[in-house]
């Protein structure tokens, strides 16, 4: 009898320290592409929760690599501030930084899936990532067919 009383308290330990049945693992997949002008450097990482996503963030550097577009920043800074107003609400966060004098703007997306609706996640194209319970492994060879470097 004491040996069970002794096994009980270890199994209990053990699961009181490792948690039960939620596992948590992350993917961060990378891009940098040039094209009119702009270079941007694309990353984003999604934490998924038991296989599925549970939050995504997602940053994009533009910087400007030629003078037509440095010479107009004002206009193209202007047309993102416009596309991706800040935004703090329904599991979105979005914030932007704009670097006039390096002339490099920074969009971070920040997105809790558990809180996000389907209405807010159109705003951006996410729709889709809503409750999508594709594998962690497909997501990946998703992302490298697109031209992303994933670890």
């Amino acid at each position: 009898m004491k040996k069970m009383k002794v096994l009980a308290i270890a199994v209990f330990t053990v699961v009181l320290f490792t948690g039960c049945g939620s596992k948590t693992e992350t993917l961060t997949c990378t891009n940098t592409q040039e094209a009119s002008g702009v270079s941007m450097e694309q990353k984003i990482v999604m934490t998924f929760t038991n296989k599925k996503v549970s939050d995504l963030e997602m940053t994009v550097d533009s910087k400007a690599v030629n003078n037509t577009i440095k010479d107009n920043w004002d206009v193209f800074a202007n047309a993102l501030d416009k596309q991706y107003p800040s935004k703090d609400k329904d599991g979105i966060k979005v914030t932007t930084k704009n670097d006039k004098d390096k002339h490099v703007y920074q969009i971070s997306i920040k997105i809790d899936l558990n809180k996000a609706d389907k209405k807010s996640l159109e705003e951006y194209d996410l729709e889709d990532i809503a409750g999508n319970k594709s594998k962690i492994e497909d997501v990946k060879k998703a992302a490298k067919d697109s031209g992303f470097t994933c670890k």
